[in-house]
């Protein structure tokens, strides 16, 4: 079967997301309602988040996807709310595998402003644990404040450092330590979670099965200045997913090609 070729320019910044350019986002400011203090709304969220989507994702990844999940008891042990940081490669997996891994937990994903700019899907998008970035100072504030409420709640924060979704990508892109500033600020441990592709057995026409695999807990080193115990998590958590995706082999249902290579090859 010939698959499909994706040509990028820079690996930072190119989004192959399906819905990429089609919504407009809305600014989030230090007014976004990160919290919720009506009972009725917490009340609504508590049977969205765990008596319908939760049993729904089970199955749904289990079908669909063929999920397995590696090492899910570094998890269970730890005894707090942690971070955790994962590869970006497809659009519907990302957004409901962290809810599997962190159960019986709860699960909250930060995203980008367009997750909750889509008219009349807001609210259902933060009661599946959508924490999206703010804009502004003021609106960073609140944000940190609301992830920082969550970790007291023992919850999982799920983060995706690559940011842009390259569909079945099988490899890791270059990412900044930015996000690691979080578990060094709250003092929570931060654990890889790598997504590997398996090419089906039968049906291999359709797209192939997810293996998760979850690191060890990685801590953030108390001895060193803030700036510098983030390049660390940042290089433990980088240096576990490359090797886990060299190791696992995971298969390219998509290649990407560098855009120079083929101008090149051209010349």
């Amino acid at each position: 079967m010939s698959r499909k070729t994706v040509y990028y320019h820079d690996p930072l910044h190119d989004d192959f997301a399906p819905t990429h350019g089609h919504i407009q986002p809305k600014p989030i400011g230090a007014d976004f309602p990160y919290e919720h203090s009506s009972p009725l709304w917490n009340a609504l969220a508590f049977v969205v988040y765990r008596m319908v989507m939760t049993p729904f994702l089970f199955f749904y990844c289990k079908l669909v996807f063929g999920l397995r999940i590696e090492n899910r008891k570094a998890l269970r042990e730890l005894p707090g709310g942690y971070f955790l940081y994962g590869n970006h490669t497809n659009t519907l997996a990302d957004a409901f595998i962290p809810t599997l891994l962190a159960f019986p937990r709860r699960a909250n994903i930060v995203t980008a402003a367009d997750t909750v700019s889509i008219p009349g899907v807001r609210n259902i998008v933060q009661m599946l644990g959508a924490v999206p970035l703010a804009d502004t100072i003021d609106g960073t504030r609140q944000f940190l404040a609301a992830l920082h409420r969550r970790l007291e709640r023992c919850q999982a924060v799920m983060i995706y450092p690559e940011a842009h979704i390259w569909p079945y990508y099988n490899g890791i892109r270059p990412f900044p330590d930015t996000a690691f500033a979080y578990p060094v600020r709250e003092q929570v441990p931060a654990v890889g979670v790598v997504v590997v592709y398996r090419q089906r057995k039968l049906l291999r026409f359709l797209p192939p099965c997810i293996t998760v695999v979850v690191s060890n807990p990685f801590y953030p080193d108390h001895t060193l200045p803030p700036r510098s115990a983030r390049k660390d998590l940042h290089r433990k958590i980088y240096t576990f997913m490359c090797d886990t995706v060299a190791r696992r082999n995971s298969y390219a249902h998509i290649n990407y090609v560098p855009a120079q290579d083929t101008q090149q090859a051209a010349q």
